[in-house]
């Protein structure tokens, strides 16, 4: 008799940037926010801010508030590598 195979799949994950502390600083200096002052705006706790800038990981939710708060402000491209800085709104779907 054979044996029934068994196919075991092993998806690794999305390498998170290991310089997102440092652009997430540099987003929070350009923002004008104090580390508190960024959590609050956030309306995350401020240790959770403080191991972002430690280097944890935030997840995906977060990532998501963080992204729209830095596109907000036209700030987005200090956070993510490859976008360009808005010029007159033409980077704007529309």
């Amino acid at each position: 008799m054979s044996r029934r195979q068994q196919w075991v799949y092993h998806i690794e994950p999305e390498e998170f940037p290991p310089d997102f502390p440092q652009r997430l600083d540099a987003f929070r200096r350009a923002a004008g926010f104090s580390w508190r002052g960024l959590a609050r705006r956030l309306k995350v706790s401020a240790r959770l801010v403080f191991r972002w800038k430690a280097g944890a990981a935030p997840g995906s939710g977060h990532l998501v508030s963080l992204f729209n708060l830095a596109a907000g402000m036209g700030l987005l491209h200090l956070l993510l590598p490859g976008v360009e800085e808005a010029e007159d709104g033409s980077a704007e779907g529309g």
